[in-house]
């Protein structure tokens, strides 16, 4: 719990340059390997995006000299590598939510976490704790904040996430207390990512400048550099800055439990807030109804989910837009669609069907639901109407994905890619922290 006597952001960086001395539950190390698993399937399953192809051709021209892998070929000095493999990570917009703070957490911090990990020279098991700590540290940040952050017009990732690679790269450097506190300060006063960049090359480029960054402040503190080690208390000079009406406060840390096991995964490859009502057109979709068949369809949200996803024309003209169009989305899944990677290549077609039922889509905020349910009414041309209830959409914390569920998803991420080497990928991520997995996921970079 944090002393009335001391201040948030050194509760935090006390609980970073701890972190090391401390032992991990099991349950906590295998939710950091889920992660990891997450990370990397829907990494190797963006190899050949437009944004990670033209972040890692400009970084190449660069050419710096490193030991961190760049996921997509090659190696780089951290901070390069850490952009590149966070870009690319969140190019499907398929990686993990911290529902709390609205944050792609794994995103940037396994990025940082890997690349300085390498970088260092760093074992597995040091990895594993370093990235638990950037993870719980984005979460004590940015917990509670992420719905009126994002409604602000803030990218959640590029706040928080920002944060928990640089506490990741601060416990791998060893930094003492009051280093880490200067290596908040610089991640901090860092922050960026725009909500209006939704559904371009920026988003993905968020989560990659994030975990650069984060890199970049923990080196430049541990080389002696000073920032403003205030910045993340309550009505402090973070908040005064995304959340400017003081409506929303930074919650005093406290690090008594994991927030890493409730972090949530995403079963579909579109925005997290398309989620419930997507979850609520395939229950539909599978009960036998003709999609052809549809007079209207409203979709009741939470507020947030209509704000950011529900005003779209259900017409998207890339896939990028697609991932971010409610309506879609709903067509989609009422036709059958799993809403896979396979569902947002580029260029995006799609039966002239789809689109027809996307036009009927309404889409409503509702007081009583919230980021993880929903509600869908679909009025057939007989006037039947068919309704599905989600109260937790899957991938949640209540109904979570498992080590089996995490499984289809990379087969169907990697192995196209990868063939038979797929299962003993995955196997090998299960069991990161024996000393043999790194290498694993280094040679994957040989075959981009």
């Amino acid at each position: 719990m944090k002393s009335e006597n001391i201040s948030n952001s050194r509760v935090i960086a006390e609980y970073i340059s701890s972190m090391r001395r401390r032992t991990l539950p099991r349950e906590v190390l295998d939710a950091a390997r889920l992660c990891l698993a997450d990370w990397l399937g829907v990494s190797i399953g963006a190899w050949g995006e437009s944004a990670a192809r033209v972040v890692h051709t400009v970084t190449a021209n660069w050419k710096t000299n490193g030991s961190a892998t760049i996921l997509s070929g090659g190696r780089a000095c951290a901070p390069v590598a850490a952009l590149c493999n966070g870009t690319l990570a969140h190019c499907l917009d398929f990686d993990d939510t911290y529902i709390k703070a609205v944050t792609h957490t794994s995103a940037p911090v396994w990025a940082a976490t890997l690349a300085m990990g390498e970088e260092l020279g760093a074992s597995e098991v040091e990895m594993l704790s370093a990235f638990v700590t950037g993870f719980e540290t984005a979460c004590r940040v940015g917990y509670g904040l992420g719905e009126a952050v994002t409604a602000r017009g803030w990218h959640g990732t590029g706040v928080f996430g920002r944060l928990g690679a640089a506490a990741a790269a601060a416990a791998l450097l060893k930094l003492d207390t009051e280093a880490t506190l200067h290596a908040l300060g610089a991640a901090a006063t860092q922050t960026s990512g725009l909500t209006a960049s939704f559904g371009t090359m920026a988003k993905p480029f968020h989560a990659g400048k994030a975990a650069m960054d984060g890199v970049l402040a923990g080196q430049l503190a541990a080389g002696g550099f000073h920032a403003t080690v205030d910045l993340l208390e309550p009505a402090g000079g973070l908040e005064r800055a995304v959340l400017q009406d003081g409506s929303v406060h930074i919650k005093p840390a406290d690090f008594s439990g994991w927030e890493i096991l409730n972090n949530s995964f995403k079963p579909y490859a579109a925005c997290h807030l398309t989620h419930p009502a997507v979850d609520a057109g395939r229950q539909i979709g599978k009960s036998g109804f003709d999609p052809t068949g549809v007079r209207a369809v409203r979709a009741h949200v939470g507020e947030l989910a209509k704000q950011i996803t529900g005003g779209k024309s259900g017409a998207p003209e890339s896939a990028l837009e697609g991932k971010f169009d409610l309506k879609f989305c709903v067509a989609l899944a009422l036709h059958g669609h799993n809403l896979s990677a396979a569902d947002f290549r580029e260029p995006l077609r799609h039966d002239a069907g789809v689109f027809e039922t996307a036009r009927k889509v309404t889409v409503e905020a509702k007081p009583d639901l919230t980021f993880t349910s929903a509600r869908l009414e679909v009025e057939l041309d007989n006037g039947r109407i068919v309704t599905a209830d989600i109260p937790v959409a899957k991938g949640h914390p209540g109904n979570p994905m498992t080590w089996n569920d995490m499984r289809d998803k990379f087969k169907g991420l990697v192995e196209s890619r990868l063939g038979k080497r797929s299962n003993s990928l995955f196997e090998q991520l299960r069991e990161f922290g024996n000393g043999k997995a790194l290498a694993a996921i280094r040679a994957v970079s040989r075959a981009a």
